[in-house]
């Protein structure tokens, strides 16, 4: 793998995508005070105060989640397309 930088932002890309649609998920139970919940909900709090910085304070909770997802979809597209204009095939 030659070009691993590339992969290794688009990987942490995903994986930040993946988890904030599993909290948008487990949002709604109600029993959701374990510790998978609490790990995911650390580990995309920064990204949602991010997020939530250059949002409305009007959006409600889980349409900033479905926000971050958005805008971590368009970074990955702008990543992939920054792959592309630079000459490296990623397989």
């Amino acid at each position: 793998m030659t070009h691993w930088s590339y992969h290794l932002a688009d990987l942490l890309l995903a994986a930040f995508c993946y988890l904030v649609i599993v909290r948008l998920l487990l949002s709604p139970l109600p029993a959701a005070n374990n510790a998978i919940v609490r790990t995911v909900r650390a580990l995309t709090q920064p990204l949602l105060v991010a997020v939530g910085a250059i949002t409305p304070r009007m959006v409600p909770s889980p349409l900033l989640l479905l926000g971050a997802v958005t805008w971590l979809y368009a970074a990955r597209v702008v990543l992939r397309a920054g792959i592309a204009a630079t000459g490296v095939r990623l397989g």
